[in-house]
């Protein structure tokens, strides 16, 4: 299973920040708040991500939102709860959270995610909500926890892979498949579809590989064009797609929701 410090890691290295680049942020934010605690030096995260040390609420919420995970998933990492923590550091949106239904269906067995009004649809990216956080069923839960699996959400204007994987849609990516399989495939649902990192954000599409150039390749009724990317500097394949969650009611996004409407 993985340790909490591996956790922490594994989030800033999705994001390809450094240790330096945690520093350099978190003493913006400490400089906002003007307390000093907010800061997470190179030496001390090290600690944590190695295992010799437990950050502090201070240091929980300025990795909160270094990283863009939540309070409540990093304490889980940590295997606490909030009401275990006193004095947590919490937003005011957080503070307002109320929850809506979105309705999924697994193979036979239909279930709802859960997901908080916090929970964004707008871009393409991986969840950092945890599994429980999102409503994920249990038994669900269980299969995600061998630490191989990731959820990633579609934007919902992402119409990279057309119906095959529409916008608004929760995937479930199996990062041991993170090298491009090329080959002859006898029909477009066969062709494996990856969730891939690159400077300009996440996608998930087709990929072709050619020596260290990387084609990312959409649905040919895409509105979207083929993009080109050197690996691993400017790309990098986060795994395949192996289970797809499509929306049967498509959520409202971030700019939807503040301007209230129905």
């Amino acid at each position: 299973m993985t340790s909490p410090g591996d956790w922490l890691r594994e989030r800033r290295e999705e994001l390809h920040l450094t240790r330096s680049a945690v520093e350099r942020l978190t003493s913006e934010v400490a400089s906002r708040a003007s307390n000093e605690r907010y800061r997470i030096r190179r030496g001390r995260l090290a600690e944590i991500e190695e295992g010799r040390a437990v950050p502090d609420i201070f240091e929980v919420a300025s990795l909160c939102e270094c990283y863009k995970v939540t309070y409540d998933a990093v304490l889980h990492a940590f295997g606490l709860k909030v009401g275990e923590s006193a004095n947590v550091p919490r937003s005011e949106a957080q503070s307002r959270e109320s929850s809506e239904q979105w309705s999924f269906t697994d193979a036979d067995r239909p279930f709802s995610l859960t997901f908080h009004n916090s929970i964004s649809f707008d871009t393409t990216r991986l969840v950092t909500e945890s599994p429980e956080e999102l409503g994920v069923p249990a038994v669900v839960r269980q299969r995600l926890d061998e630490g191989q699996f990731r959820l990633g959400i579609i934007g919902l204007n992402d119409d990279t892979m057309d119906d095959l994987v529409p916008g608004g849609s929760v995937v479930v990516i199996d990062r041991s498949h993170n090298t491009v399989e090329m080959g002859d495939w006898k029909t477009i649902q066969e062709r494996p579809i990856y969730f891939v990192w690159h400077e300009n954000g996440y996608s998930c599409s087709w990929c072709n590989l050619v020596h260290d150039t990387l084609f990312i390749v959409p649905h040919p009724t895409s509105r979207q064009s083929v993009m080109i990317f050197k690996m691993p500097r400017a790309a990098t394949i986060i795994g395949r797609i192996v289970h797809v969650w499509p929306p049967m009611i498509i959520p409202k996004t971030t700019a939807e929701k503040a301007q209230g409407v129905s």
